[in-house]
């Protein structure tokens, strides 16, 4: 299944033992792989991060995700940077590279490469090793139809400091991207490359 991650913000965290664990906040995600690394969870302070890895099911009904680990090991979870960077370098053991909180991307203007195509909206995580699939792009200023699917492959870059998303299609090939309805869940056989 295909997960909108603004969506699964707020959903209830819980342990294996049904212990609650507190609210998801955000994502940490890798800008080189587009994999979801760390969960950053808040349940007062200190806001917790967990690894992806952590994750046992995520249930879209109920929006609720419930972790493998027991409440006793989720207690000593690892403690998120004072502030949570919206960037952040990976650890050298983990192959370098960076981190980045998903949710901020929204709102991005993006580009083709012949010009602007509309805005970032939303992102679609896949459930299977929780991987961003799809670029939910708002095109409402540019065409008619509201919400293009892109997939996250024709991304070529982002300039986190001008707040742009940069594409590796023309804005014709955006055009003939696939409508989606920003904050639903597709099925996996939903969107085609």
């Amino acid at each position: 299944m295909l997960y909108s991650a603004i969506a699964m913000k707020g959903a209830e965290v819980t342990a294996a033992d049904g212990t609650r664990v507190g609210a998801l906040v955000d994502a940490y995600v890798n800008t080189d792989s587009a994999a979801v690394e760390w969960l950053i969870v808040e349940n007062a302070a200190p806001v917790r991060l967990f690894p992806v890895s952590a994750i046992a099911e995520y249930d879209a009904a109920t929006r609720r995700l419930r972790l493998s680990m027991s409440g006793e090991v989720a207690r000593d979870a690892r403690e998120a940077p004072d502030g949570i960077p919206v960037r952040m370098p990976r650890p050298a053991e983990a192959g370098g590279g960076e981190l980045h909180v998903l949710s901020t991307v929204v709102g991005y203007i993006v580009e083709a490469v012949d010009g602007t195509v509309g805005q970032a909206e939303d992102f679609l995580v896949d459930s299977n090793g929780f991987v961003v699939r799809y670029l939910v792009l708002d095109t409402r200023n540019w065409l008619p139809e509201r919400d293009k699917l892109v997939p996250v492959q024709w991304i070529e870059s982002a300039d986190w400091a001008r707040g742009r998303i940069y594409l590796k299609i023309t804005q014709a090939r955006t055009r003939a991207c696939q409508r989606a309805s920003a904050g639903t869940h597709l099925p996996e056989s939903g969107p085609a490359d």
